[in-house]
């Protein structure tokens, strides 16, 4: 036990969040053509210009303000390697829909863009189309209008191949088919805002009673699980306040209320003497906390509605400081107190083969020092006793009968978090469930390496939060590991994070495993959900790299609740 001790404590100090790499994530930053606010260059690595529209003939653009686009392009000489793009669209631009219903008028439409592009030396164009399908806006639309943006996107593509091409998007991922557009994008730009007025705050980070049914981080789910890598998702944040009056970029000059923050949702809002909401708003503690997300989360970066003036600076330089300069956000007392320490439920049979039981007891050991779990030999019968907990970890068992099985399947659908390891994977004919193999996203149990052994072991993709402060490869301690066909890789909807190396191969004294893909860890995007092939024996928790898997795995389970 004082192995595995120290090489938790050795595990929980690797899982802080590293902040490598920060100078590949993403500012983008919205300059109006309204306003006179020069911006400094420094603060981010995008600029988006809005707006230009598409033009009364629908093939081509409009630009609200050219000479101010010019002194924004003229930037660039203070920052060379800052990217300025054309932001086309906006809430009430309409005419998209005629121009993408139309093959030669979309054609002539991104033939203008190119012109536009090379005119005034700017490095792509930003889709704003708000919203396809829909006319709240006040603009025409169509019910094809889903089909012809992916249209949209591959014709500017087609002639903007050297140049940027990003688009704005509904919080809930609503109105755009990625997998067929995805390709031609570089960046999805979240607006992760407006989701709601007082009482209910506008951009909150995690749901809570104060949100409106949609908060960032669902935002974020939303957008992973239609298909946006998270190489190309940027989560929006706004500077401004939205009230019961309206907006501002003032909240500290609204009168007779009182400061409030959401232990919960991570953000700051204002009340009156009722304690009722009357404003939402962001300062930089929660401006911190969100660019710490979008660390955590592994995504490109992080956006923002509007650069504006002075007053905004200091929440403009939080964003910098930590997606640029890669410094560390805030970890508050308060912040470690409600998101650190989660609710788990931890179920293993002690009846199981003597290998099985000897990882759970350890496993045990391990989780209880992450949190205040609960630990039983049976899967609760009830959604209701299931859903107080942020993680279901499932060690080895499964729930056995009909009437768990359906709680569990109820957790899981209603967004519960599940970590399951190496025997709860065993699903093939004998287990009569069909959910299960839905849910674990492969196919039945085709076989293992016998006996038990080490085996090298690939990161599949460093950037998943999982993984992303994990080697390249690294020797996982004895397990019996096993395939499933078909592979949870042909799955559109899992992400494989880690693989054996073909250089174990042949695996196994009996040669059992001699070839192919060999997937071990990986999540269904539909669930919220790990799956961790591996849990045999009593050496599982000896290697420091695979206890931070394990560390990483769980707190990502539970910070998607």
């Amino acid at each position: 036990m004082k192995c595995i001790l120290n090489n938790f404590l050795l595990a929980i100090a690797l899982v802080l969040p590293v902040l490598a790499n920060a100078q590949e994530r993403v500012v983008v930053a919205y300059v109006t053509s309204w306003t006179n606010t020069i911006p400094d260059p420094t603060e981010m690595t995008h600029i988006n210009y809005a707006f230009a529209h598409v033009n009364d003939s629908f093939d081509g653009l409009r630009i609200d303000n050219p000479d101010r686009l010019r002194q924004i392009v003229a930037l660039k000489q203070r920052n060379k390697t800052l990217k300025v793009m054309l932001s086309v669209g906006g809430w009430g631009s309409g005419r998209f829909s005629e121009m993408a219903a139309s093959e030669k008028l979309r054609r002539a439409f991104a033939k203008d863009c190119r012109r536009v592009v090379d005119q005034f030396a700017l490095d792509g164009i930003d889709i704003d189309w708000e919203y396809p399908t829909q006319s709240s806006a006040g603009i025409s639309s169509t019910p094809e209008d889903t089909k012809n943006f992916s249209l949209l996107m591959r014709d500017l593509r087609s002639l903007l191949p050297d140049k940027l091409l990003s688009c704005a998007t509904v919080a809930g991922a609503l109105y755009v088919d990625f997998a067929n557009c995805i390709e031609y994008i570089d960046m999805v730009n979240v607006m992760a805002y407006d989701m709601g007025n007082p009482p209910y705050h506008h951009s909150a980070l995690y749901p809570s009673e104060i949100t409106n049914g949609m908060s960032s981080s669902q935002a974020v789910k939303a957008h992973l699980k239609a298909g946006v890598p998270r190489q190309k998702l940027v989560m929006g944040m706004p500077l401004y306040g939205r009230g019961v009056d309206g907006y501002t970029t003032r909240p500290d000059t609204v009168k007779h209320v009182i400061s409030a923050w959401h232990d919960q949702s991570m953000v700051p809002f204002l009340v009156n003497d009722k304690g009722e909401m009357v404003m939402a708003h962001e300062n930089e503690h929660s401006i911190g906390i969100k660019c710490q997300y979008i660390v955590n989360q592994g995504l490109l970066g992080g956006m923002y509605w509007e650069y504006g003036d002075d007053n905004q600076k200091p929440l403009r330089r939080v964003i910098c400081n930590i997606l640029m300069h890669g410094e560390p956000g805030p970890y508050p007392a308060d912040y470690a107190a409600n998101r650190v320490r989660f609710r788990a439920l931890l179920i293993w049979d002690p009846s199981a083969e003597p290998d099985h039981v000897e990882f759970d007891k350890q496993a045990l050991y391990f989780f209880h020092k992450l949190s205040y779990g609960d630990t039983r030999t049976q899967c609760p019968e009830s959604t209701d006793s299931l859903k107080q907990y942020d993680v279901v970890v499932m060690l080895n068992t499964l729930p056995h009968s009909q009437t768990a099985r359906k709680a569990f399947e109820n957790y899981m659908e209603q967004g519960g978090g599940w970590l399951g390891f190496h025997g709860t994977g065993y699903n093939d004919a004998n287990t009569h469930w069909p959910w299960f193999n839905q849910f674990l996203g492969c196919g039945p149990f085709l076989c293992n390496n016998w006996p038990p052994q080490p085996a090298l072991v690939d990161v599949d993709t460093h950037h998943h939060p999982i993984t992303r402060n994990l080697p390249e490869e690294f020797v996982a301690p004895a397990s019996e590991f096993y395939q499933f066909s078909p592979s949870p890789r042909a799955n559109k909807d899992v992400e494989v994070l880690l693989s054996i190396s073909p250089k174990n191969y042949p695996f196994g004294i009996k040669d059992i495993v001699t070839h192919g893909d060999f997937p071990i860890v990986w999540t269904n995007t539909r669930y919220n959900m790990v799956y961790l092939n591996m849990g045999h024996g009593d050496q599982a928790f000896i290697d420091a790299t695979q206890n931070l898997l394990f560390t990483n795995a769980f707190r990502w389970v539970c910070l998607q609740r």
